[in-house]
Parts: C-alpha cells; sequence; structure tokens
C-alpha cells in the first residue's frame, strides 16, 4: 500500500516538473523570438518599445541597455548591447522574464 502510493506521487511529481519544464522553455522562445526583431535596428527603436533603460553601460566595445522589471518576485533582467559605432543592436541577453 505504500509502496503503491509512493509510487503514485513520484511520478505526479515527475509529470508536473516536466510540464513546468515546458511551460519554461515555451516562454524563452516567445522571449527570444520578441528580442531577436530587435537585432540589427537603432538602439532608438529599443527605447520607443520598451521606454528609457533603467542603466546604461559603456564597457568597451558595446554600449549596454539595461531594463529591469518585477514579475511576481522574479526580477527580469533584458541586456541589449549596441555597437557604439553604428547604434546597431548586435546580440541580447535575457534572464528569468516571463510574461
Amino acid at each position: 500500500m505504500i509502496k503503491t502510493f509512493s509510487c503514485i506521487l513520484l511520478i505526479i511529481l515527475f509529470t508536473a516538473c516536466e510540464t513546468i519544464d515546458k511551460k519554461i522553455d515555451e516562454t524563452m522562445k516567445e522571449e527570444t523570438k520578441m528580442l531577436s526583431k530587435f537585432l540589427g535596428k537603432k538602439s532608438s527603436t529599443i527605447k520607443t518599445k520598451l521606454g528609457e533603460p533603467d542603466l546604461i553601460n559603456f564597457k568597451v566595445p558595446y554600449k549596454t541597455y539595461i531594463y529591469f522589471k518585477k514579475n511576481l518576485l522574479i526580477k527580469c533582467t533584458r541586456e541589449f548591447f549596441i555597437n557604439p559605432k553604428t547604434d546597431l543592436v548586435e546580440k541580447f541577453n535575457s534572464k528569468n522574464c516571463i510574461k
């Protein structure tokens, strides 16, 4: 009886973990798809869509726009790396961002 209950409980836990993994993967794909629209665009495009950055770093070789957002105690960070010579977005980084 206890073994059966333990097995059922383990199956439920593994299924729940797989569901959470799938949701996280889907959200990350959507986030990447949304942010990749900014690649090769001027930095003013980012400011128009997302507003003024919370932080701007001028570390060589990139100028970095950093946006912070908080969702349900989870801190989301989006970074856009901009070539200062051409003012074009060359890459981005996103951490803990959900809808």
